[in-house]
């Protein structure tokens, strides 16, 4: 008869645990003692936004019959320079992850997903007076057969083409529109070029006035000053 002071065995972690990026990887020191101030270190609010679409990624790799992310971000990547390429993309994953797969077979370790401002930098651009360069300093990168991976970048990784969700409904919309803001890199986007393609009657209508085709005098009402 086994005693009922001997300790259980163990349970061993199945390989998709082991290969999950908590939290604590998503945004290290998330779960330390609030500083002073009663504010967690780093951004208050990020590490829960972070966190949740990571699982959102990795809901919709599953979804693709593609293999979670791994945790490489114990082992900093190093040796990126102005002219490797770095297709940035902020925010919600969801949205962009055809063009994410894609970009990983086309040029693996490419195409790099910020899910986190805490993941990102601007500094003054040194070829643009009055612009800024975005660093990414973590970040997951895509490869081919929708291979990707959690990495951290040392030194940061100088981004040349930047885009996301800058749609205003979007939880993430905030601060992917700052930091996408007055780049020196190329952008897919802008919070007020999306506040203006989601006005459908000042889409049509400047799609009408290109094509001379007749606008509806009820447009005016609309338009007003605008038109």
């Amino acid at each position: 008869q086994l005693s009922r002071s001997q300790p259980s065995p163990e349970r061993v972690p199945s390989p998709e645990e082991q290969e999950w990026a908590g939290p604590e990887a998503l945004c290290p020191g998330w779960l330390e003692d609030e500083a002073p101030d009663g504010e967690v270190p780093g951004d208050s609010g990020d590490p829960d936004c972070a966190t949740h679409a990571y699982e959102r990624l990795q809901s919709a790799l599953c979804q693709e019959g593609l293999p979670p992310t791994l945790d490489c971000s114990t082992e900093p990547r190093t040796g990126y320079g102005p002219l490797d390429i770095t297709v940035c993309i902020l925010g919600s994953p969801t949205p962009f992850l055809p063009v994410l797969l894609e970009g990983g077979t086309r040029c693996p370790g490419a195409m790099v997903l910020c899910l986190s401002p805490t993941w990102a930098s601007r500094v003054p651009s040194e070829t643009s007076p009055g612009a800024w360069s975005l660093l990414l300093s973590r970040g997951v990168s895509f490869k081919v057969g929708g291979h990707s991976a959690l990495e951290t970048f040392v030194p940061p990784r100088r981004a040349n083409y930047v885009t996301g969700t800058f749609a205003p409904g979007d939880p993430e919309g905030g601060w992917v529109g700052e930091l996408a803001r007055d780049l020196d890199c190329p952008t897919g986007g802008s919070v007020p070029l999306a506040h203006r393609l989601e006005d459908t009657l000042v889409t049509r209508w400047v799609l009408a006035a290109r094509t001379n085709l007749p606008v509806p005098p009820t447009l005016a009402f609309v338009l007003g000053a605008r038109g």
